[in-house]
């Protein structure tokens, strides 16, 4: 009967440890999607800045008699750079989605999904949701 008891306050600090370790890696992960969030406030700076570039570049493009401004290389350039901007952001919240997504398993008592580490999680495609629809 004694040990009946000791095997209990074991069971507890063993849970109890359980959901501490839970709880501050879910604080990690909420920090690494603000530090994203604020990775996220720079790409946007970068962005308009890029979309700025680009319709000067139109414009000048337009100005000096160019029928299809969308061909000269100025143009394509700063096009290129608006685009690269604009999924370096993309690919940001792709990463705080798939964050959010173990930060819910974890709760929910689930182990999150078997071959995923703590790095960045794998990119979906083009066009397609973090979720894979």
């Amino acid at each position: 009967m004694e040990s009946k008891p000791a095997n209990q306050g074991s069971r507890i600090l063993t849970a109890a440890l359980g959901r501490l370790q839970i709880f501050f890696l879910n604080t990690w992960r909420r920090l690494m999607i603000l530090g994203r969030y604020t990775i996220i406030c720079f790409h946007q700076q970068s962005l308009r800045r890029a979309w700025r570039l680009l319709g000067k570049e139109i414009h000048q493009a337009v100005d000096g008699g160019e029928v299809n401004p969308m061909l000269t290389g100025e143009v394509k350039d700063s096009l290129a750079r608006a685009q690269a901007a604009k999924a370096l952001k993309d690919r940001h919240y792709q990463a705080i989605a798939a964050l959010r997504e173990k930060i819910l398993a974890s709760r929910s008592g689930e182990a999150p999904p078997a071959g995923e580490t703590e790095g960045p999680a794998a990119q979906p495609g083009a066009g397609e949701t973090p979720t894979g629809t």
